[in-house]
């Protein structure tokens, strides 16, 4: 962006007008004649020399332009941007176990439902560090804390269901999900935790992880997934996919404690994606980034290249005048 400090400085251009009228109306008519016998010698050097009996004026007229620029103080203003405090750090730990195949989400399973309301939440957040970790009967690490948004999205992407799965491991989801939270310098450290099951294997139980968590001032909100009572679920058969109806039990008192002993509201169940996508935006407006954006300027001064440049010009005149026009200084 562009700025003139002083812009009352071009009112200066006005005294053009009176200079370019000295120049041509005055002190060239007062220019000594001299008598000259040989016309056609004269036609011929006037025309070789008509282009430049302007060109002191022009350049001079630059010169004086250049010079009233500089004293006006133009300059470019280049806004900077600086962002002060620090953001949330989450981990989104998702159950990755065969019961995330029910499909009471429809069109999609419980899995796809649950990843897509993920994204949407990564797609709201700024200037927060976000992990992804999965678990079924097992717990792994697919995206450690990042601000590159895309690179864990698409990671999400590929996630699918643990079909090699024996069970859930609630606890050591929680136990790596803190592990990569433990040593945040985050003003605020927060896991979402979204299980359809109960625990039932694991060399860590919940309420162990749950202690960890609170230990490191990590706050713990749990999501359960699943209709109540049967649901549509997909079974392999000689004749193709079939759905049959199963009971999966969610165990809603587990994810409570966790929430409790880790000081945020009780665990909450979308039977529904719709469900799913209020839960998840309670949460965004219950973790907010405090962050002061600040703006402000750096200027690149501009005056001194148009100094430089009256100052080619006057030297470019003075040649003119004294090389070509042989008129004495």
């Amino acid at each position: 962006m562009l700025e003139i400090m002083y812009p009352n400085w071009f009112w200066a251009l006005l005294l053009l007008i009176p200079y370019l009228a000295f120049e041509i109306f005055y002190k060239d008519k007062k220019k000594v004649r001299l008598l000259f016998s040989r016309v056609d010698l004269l036609k011929e050097t006037a025309k070789r020399s008509s282009w430049l009996r302007f060109l002191p004026v022009i350049l001079r007229s630059l010169v004086i332009i250049l010079l009233i620029i500089s004293l006006a103080r133009p300059r470019i203003a280049n806004k900077k941007t600086q962002i002060t405090g620090k953001g949330i750090d989450i981990i989104l730990a998702i159950d990755v176990s065969g019961s995330m195949r029910a499909v009471d989400f429809k069109p999609v399973n419980r899995l796809e439902a649950a990843k897509k309301v993920a994204e949407e939440f990564i797609q709201n957040r700024k200037n927060d560090r976000i992990g992804l970790v999965t678990f079924s009967d097992n717990a792994f690490t697919q995206c450690p804390l990042t601000l590159d948004y895309n690179i864990l999205m698409t990671l999400l992407e590929k996630i699918q269901i643990d079909e090699e799965a024996n069970g859930t491991a609630i606890g050591m989801g929680l136990a790596t999900a803190v592990a990569r939270l433990k040593d945040s310098k985050a003003k605020s450290k927060v896991i979402i935790l979204i299980t359809d099951g109960r625990n039932n294997t694991g060399e860590i139980d919940p309420f162990t992880a749950a202690e960890l968590a609170e230990t490191y001032g990590i706050k713990v909100y749990t999501i359960g997934v699943g209709s109540k009572g049967p649901v549509d679920f997909p079974v392999q058969t000689p004749f193709g996919i079939q759905y049959r109806k199963v009971n999966i039990d969610i165990d809603m008192n587990t994810l409570n404690k966790i929430a409790q002993m880790t000081g945020t509201e009780k665990a909450r169940r979308a039977t529904n994606t719709a469900e799913l996508k209020l839960i998840m935006k309670h949460i965004d407006k219950m973790e907010k980034t405090e962050i002061k954006i600040k703006n402000y300027y750096q200027y690149e001064e501009l005056f001194f290249k148009f100094l430089i440049a009256a100052l080619i010009l006057l030297l470019a005149e003075f040649f003119v005048r004294i090389v070509f026009r042989k008129e004495m200084p």
